[in-house]
């Protein structure tokens, strides 16, 4: 029972002090890499999901970068994603897909021992993303996004986007990144209006050379809507480009702390899976991503 409290609470209610906005799967990440590391991707340009944190890394991303990723949080919350990403001369484009459904939840009139059924809540996101290189080493962004929510038969639809800033301090180097998402509103749902998850990001990553590997290192500072400022960031270890062990930590999160995960390479095809222990005995969170470039 007490799972089943959180749970609803977590993902239905929407203005809830802890949150203060709809679409709570915005906030779950796109893609097993980067939630590893403690969701800081910011200043990451890595794979395909780089336009869901940040559409100015696109003009970073060298060749194409195809993902997909399957999201387990608690209970019958579940997320698919797909995001390609591709930069070309000072551009870059992508498009991602976010759906996220919260299955098995009990319909009742009144308080009575069974349901009268179950029903389900469906979100998506949907953007399409362009990035420029106003010079060599400063990249701008720009999201447009649909969102939509179905909750039993009642729904809502809205228009958004993103915008975001890259600067790269030096070549293959050091960058240094901002966006504020969710810039937006959307229709009531039955008579309560949804507020987007409005929030402003700032960080940094640098990778270093290690032997035959190297040690990537990003840090987010994260503002949201509603909610103190915190800071979450991580570290992977790649070796010859075949094997990644990451670790992440996540701070002024109730329920969130640590994260960690492994990836492989072969031949442009990456599989990467990233565990979230979750705290008040809710499990833990599991993301497996197939990644593709070319």
């Amino acid at each position: 029972m007490k799972k089943t409290i959180l749970f609803v609470i977590f993902f239905l209610s929407i203005h809830s002090a802890v949150f203060g906005s709809g679409f709570p799967s915005l906030k779950l990440g796109a893609d097993a890499q980067v939630s590893a590391m403690g969701f800081a991707g910011t200043a990451l340009a890595e794979n395909g999901a780089s336009s869901f944190w940040n559409p100015a890394t696109l003009s970073f991303i060298q060749g194409k970068k195809l993902i997909f990723s399957y999201h387990r949080w608690i209970q019958d919350v579940q997320s698919q994603f797909i995001g390609f990403g591709t930069g070309f001369s000072n551009m870059g484009f992508g498009i991602h897909l976010l759906y996220t459904e919260v299955g098995g939840i009990e319909h009742r009139v009144i308080a009575t021992p069974d349901p009268l059924g179950t029903f389900s809540n469906h979100e998506i996101a949907a953007g399409i993303s362009f990035a420029y290189k106003a010079i060599r080493s400063l990249s701008i962004g720009l999201s447009m996004k649909l969102y939509y929510q179905k909750l039993f038969i009642e729904e809502s639809a809205g228009l958004g986007g993103d915008v975001g800033v890259l600067y790269e301090v030096w070549r293959d180097g050091l960058r240094i990144g901002g966006a504020v998402q969710n810039i937006g509103k959307t229709g009531k749902l039955k008579e309560e209006p949804i507020e987007l998850p409005l929030m402003a990001k700032f960080g940094f990553a640098v990778p270093v050379s290690i032997g035959d590997g190297r040690l990537l290192c990003a840090v987010d500072g994260v503002q949201e809507k509603d909610f103190p400022f915190h800071l979450q960031g991580g570290l992977e270890y790649s070796w010859q480009n075949l094997l990644y062990l990451r670790l992440g930590y996540q701070s002024g999160y109730e329920t969130r702390w640590m994260t960690g995960g492994i990836g492989i390479c072969w031949h442009g095809i990456h599989l990467d899976y990233s565990n979230t222990p979750l705290r008040s005995d809710l499990g833990d969170a599991h993301f497996l991503s197939l990644g593709f470039e070319w």
